[in-house]
């Protein structure tokens, strides 16, 4: 599937500040690199249960939260902020996901 629109991510913590905003810097720079076309958000706990995104990037402590909101596509869970590896793994794979579906 080809997209016409960027996809749009949401970089999730518990207050949506300082945590989220690292991790969006963060989901920017993967997909820069990537030349995938997004518009990246941050966003508190109880927002990212509502707003409607292609992915929701989280820690595992939220998840659950996020998986009530039925206008998240994918979820993608981080265990460690501070490992880009995994991060940027698990977020090209969603995207990956996204564009087969």
């Amino acid at each position: 599937m080809t997209r016409n629109n960027p996809l749009k991510i949401v970089a999730a913590c518990g207050l949506g500040t300082g945590t989220a905003l690292f991790l969006k810097m963060t989901i920017e720079d993967i997909l820069k690199q990537a030349k995938i076309d997004a518009i990246v958000e941050t966003a508190d706990a109880s927002i990212a249960q509502a707003v409607p995104a292609d992915i929701v990037v989280t820690a595992q402590d939220l998840v659950e939260l996020v998986r009530r909101n039925p206008k998240v596509k994918e979820i993608v869970e981080i265990s460690n902020y501070g490992n880009l590896p995994e991060i940027r793994q698990k977020l090209l794979d969603a995207v990956n996901r996204l564009e087969q579906s």
